[in-house]
């Protein structure tokens, strides 16, 4: 099994059962697969997507759809349901899961902050505790709005995959006068119609890194660092960011980590 990286600012799509089993998109990097949707729906192309994305040498992750709302014991069941198909379908154990929480199909993102918050967080604990790192998705209005963003990023690090479109309707790059500025994003969705191929388009503003070629756990002695113990990227500022760790900490003068 081997490390796979994509370097920051790469593109990528994010695919579901609209899309073909074939994942092959003229400058595509990663690929995130709809897995599941709340705990009884299961994309039909989603192992036939995955084998391709990973054939296809892109780094491979997923994500479900949440209709889980504000509810910590729905946000853990599905979140485990999905972690269950990701493992199955072969998603490499260390690559990328994200909550797919937005307003719709089952969804309500309206409820009380705090208890959104509490589900969300509770959903992305499972994925982190399987062995993958967690993302939440959402519009930036949402993020902004309906979610304490603060709150997840301190306990996940940089773990936020944003929605927010110049305009509606094909981009075949990220226009960054309209990146929605906040903290802690790890991928932007720029666009729903990426080249023409009516494929979501994404951006990454970090390295994504994820294991290739196995979902089976690594026989290790080795204490990995989790997601979280990274320092939360601030868009568009310098600072020296500090990495406290068993071993005392680290000093990161750069954001490449």
């Amino acid at each position: 099994m081997s490390n796979l990286t994509v370097s920051k600012r790469s593109l990528g799509v994010d695919v579901a059962s609209y899309q073909s089993e074939n994942v092959s998109y003229t400058g595509a990097k990663f690929a995130l697969v709809k897995l599941t949707q709340g705990t009884g729906y299961l994309n039909p192309k989603a192992k036939g997507q995955i084998k391709s994305s990973l054939a296809h040498g892109l780094l491979t992750g997923g994500y479900f759809y949440a209709t889980h709302s504000g509810s910590v014991l729905k946000a853990r069941a599905e979140a485990k349901y999905a972690v269950e198909k990701a493992k199955a379908y072969g998603i490499p154990l260390g690559s990328y899961l994200a909550d797919d929480w937005e307003q719709g199909s089952g969804n309500d993102v309206n409820g009380a902050v705090g208890s959104n918050t509490d589900a969300v967080i509770a959903a992305m604990q499972v994925i982190k505790e399987a062995g993958y790192k967690p993302l939440v998705y959402a519009g930036a209005y949402v993020l902004r709005n309906r979610l304490n963003t603060a709150r997840i990023v301190k306990s996940f690090g940089t773990c936020l995959w944003v929605a927010s479109y110049k305009v509606m309707g094909r981009q075949d790059s990220a226009d960054f006068n309209y990146f929605p500025s906040m903290d802690g994003v790890a991928i932007w969705q720029f666009t729903d119609n990426y080249k023409g191929y009516n494929v979501d388009g994404n951006i990454c503003l970090i390295d994504l890194k994820a294991n290739s070629g196995s979902s089976k756990p690594k026989s290790t002695n080795k204490t990995g660092e989790s997601l979280s113990l990274h320092p939360v990227v601030k868009w568009n500022i310098g600072a020296v960011a500090v990495v406290s760790n068993s071993k005392g900490a680290y000093v990161y003068t750069s954001s490449k980590l």
